[in-house]
């Protein structure tokens, strides 16, 4: 990136997630490394801020090892980088009072803005007038020679209740608007204030820079649709059109990193490192964003935004057998469990994650039942789980029939020998869903006199 002192540097990033565990596992060696390759990170691009947009937590209720570890990170960055501006907004999985309260673990909060939840007022008759706080929302980014180099609309995630509560978000008649409209107002009613406060911003000598966590329209995905919420059915979707104004618009929510125009004016950082196994192809990692004057007043936007990204090793490997989002053949599977074994893998920050999905095609089969390959395929990973990978997903699905229309369930009746034998279908039915285990001893004579009596009454009802 160039160095002059003309251009602002963001490093840009969103979607942490800190606690999360994979399928119980934990996951605190990847943090670790997380946090190694972040400071990694603004030591070599030296940024002037550091904005984190949303979803800080995994849940609203984060441990306290959670909580620990966002604190001991601030406090680094804010020792070894002292001048770096950090502004933090809360996502729709923080609890925006658990993201504001972080200021607790913090050695100095100086150049650190938190928003959490959304600043409002209330007044008029009965208090029930409910008004923005844009002076809460907006931050100067002060340079230590006191000039002014950016400001910050600091907006957390809006939730449809917080949007329409506003007295700006009726309509004449006292209805509300819709949800993007709402956001509309918000955003573009900040904008007026940055405006107003600050003249550098007003006449572009400084960019206004927009944070904002929600699903903008026409998004990309990925392969992970994980915690968008009702995004996906459209009612909390928004387009580009509500950040009109903005020289930079820092998003989170959707774990892809993505432009969302052709000049990068508006983009998703992604998650720095992989939540699921839905992001298992995703080059995770930071933004690296550099903001320039353009030299001429022509247009809304003088400036020019330059994004690199720095993407990040895996620190644990995610193996999904087989590639792909499909079921995999009898043959597929087996090669691929077997190909681990020999695998000798980076333990660093813990053994790989595997997820098993196979597919079970009776007449393409070695085994007699579907019940006899999942046996088969457990034992497999049984010798491989604890010493060679972590087993997070297994699954096993019957092929699907072209008469059927549709996937069968490995727990469907499969021959007439299952009518006439209801005994030995509860035993197959109590292995599949038991990972193989044999039904107990108590278990089966409860159900045997069940059964028994079942058929009793049928003779009995056949003799009337």
């Amino acid at each position: 990136m160039d160095n002059s002192e003309s251009s602002l540097k963001i490093l840009h990033t969103s979607d942490w997630h800190l606690g999360k565990r994979l399928h119980d596992y934990d996951r605190t060696a990847e943090y670790e490394y997380f946090r190694t390759c972040l400071m990694d990170s603004i030591a070599r691009s030296r940024p002037d801020i550091l904005l984190i947009a949303g979803d800080i937590f995994d849940t609203v209720t984060p441990s306290i090892e959670a909580e620990k570890f966002l604190g001991r990170t601030l406090n680094e960055i804010r020792r070894v980088h002292p001048d770096l501006h950090i502004v933090i907004t809360g996502g729709n999985h923080d609890s925006g009072r658990k993201i504001e309260s972080i200021s607790i673990y913090m050695e100095s909060c100086a150049g650190l803005k938190i928003v959490g939840e959304f600043p409002v007022a209330y007044g008029g008759e009965n208090g029930r007038i409910c008004e923005p706080l844009y002076e809460k929302l907006a931050y100067p980014v002060i340079s230590q020679d006191g000039s002014l180099l950016a400001v910050v609309a600091a907006v957390p995630y809006l939730t449809p209740a917080a949007v329409a509560g506003l007295s700006m978000n009726r309509d004449a008649e006292g209805g509300e608007v819709s949800y993007e409209t709402g956001v509309r107002n918000i955003y573009q009613g900040c904008l007026s204030h940055i405006r107003n406060t600050w003249p550098e911003a007003s006449n572009g000598q400084v960019p206004i820079i927009a944070m904002g966590h929600f699903y903008v329209r026409d998004s990309a995905l990925g392969d992970d649709n994980d915690g968008k919420g009702n995004a996906l059915g459209g009612e909390d979707q928004i387009g580009t059109g509500i950040f009109d104004g903005y020289n930079y618009v820092a998003l989170g929510h959707i774990h892809f990193r993505q432009n969302l125009t052709d000049n990068c004016r508006i983009r998703y950082s992604g998650s720095p490192l992989p939540i699921n196994f839905g992001e298992i192809a995703y080059r995770n990692g930071v933004d690296l964003v550099e903001i320039l004057p353009r030299g001429c007043e022509d247009g809304a936007y003088p400036f020019s935004v330059s994004v690199n990204s720095d993407v990040y090793k895996r620190a644990t490997e995610f193996i999904r057998i087989p590639r792909g989002t499909k079921n995999g053949s009898e043959d597929a599977v087996v090669s691929g469990l077997d190909a681990l074994k020999n695998a000798s893998g980076d333990c660093s920050c813990g053994l790989p994650f595997l997820s098993v999905f196979a597919e079970y095609d009776p007449g393409n089969s070695a085994y007699k039942t579907i019940g006899e390959y999942r046996i088969f395929l457990e034992k497999k990973l049984r010798e491989l789980s604890g010493v060679k990978v972590r087993l997070c997903q297994f699954k096993v699905e019957m092929k699907e029939s072209g008469n059927s229309g549709g996937a069968e369930n490995d727990r469907e009746f499969r021959s007439l020998d299952d009518v006439l034998n209801p005994m030995q279908l509860a035993d197959r039915m109590y292995r599949d869903v038991n990972n193989g285990k044999e039904m107990p001893g108590d278990v089966r004579k409860l159900l045997s006199e069940i059964i028994a009596e079942a058929e009793g009454t049928r003779e009995a009802a056949e003799n009337v």
